[in-house]
């Protein structure tokens, strides 16, 4: 049996996990679905953390909307999300800054409820609790996958290692292939 490429699988999840009512395509309302779900997970809604997630979750949706949206029509279909993650205008790691980097930035922090400036398996699980379909022993297992030190916990750097990984690498060994389980 053929396995897919990891990115494209990856780049497919992310799509499905985008589209929050399933209609098939990404809009404003999916998004910002997304993060108030993620602000409600993580126990910060109403708060300025909240505030900011959500800014920025506006803020991607705009960007998501220039890169993506080839055909103007306010939607994402899953091929013009797929054909532009793929393509990444030539330079996949400055369009993951571009359009991630900074969420997942954004999430370390509201993550790391201790304020230890780390992320435990305790706050990586809060957080992946916001994407239903997500079994707990996968998510567990990429928590240990990006804990590539294997200190019990989650830097700032790994986790923006793994995120990024999943967008640019279809290398299964990259720990960042495997976030959304697959």
């Amino acid at each position: 049996m053929n396995d897919p490429d990891p990115l494209q699988r990856n780049i497919d999840a992310v799509f499905t996990i985008l589209d929050v009512n399933a209609d098939g395509v990404i809009t404003y309302d999916d998004i910002t679905a997304i993060g108030t779900r993620v602000c409600g997970q993580l126990h910060i809604a109403g708060s300025p953390q909240a505030a900011a997630i959500l800014g920025r979750y506006a803020s991607w949706w705009e960007q998501l909307r220039a890169d993506c949206d080839a055909d103007g029509d306010g939607r994402i279909s899953r091929a013009e999300f797929a054909h532009a993650m793929l393509s990444c205008g030539g330079d996949g790691q400055a369009n993951y800054n571009q359009q991630l980097g900074k969420q997942v930035s954004l999430l370390a922090d509201a993550m790391d409820a201790d304020g230890d400036g780390f992320i435990e398996a305790t706050e990586y699980l809060a957080l992946f609790g916001a994407a239903p379909d997500l079994d707990p022993q996968v998510v567990q297992a990429a928590f240990e996958r990006l804990d590539t030190n294997g200190d019990g916990r989650i830097s700032r750097e790994e986790l923006q290692a793994g995120a990024a990984r999943l967008f640019l690498s279809s290398d299964r060994a990259h720990p960042g292939t495997s976030i959304l389980g697959n």
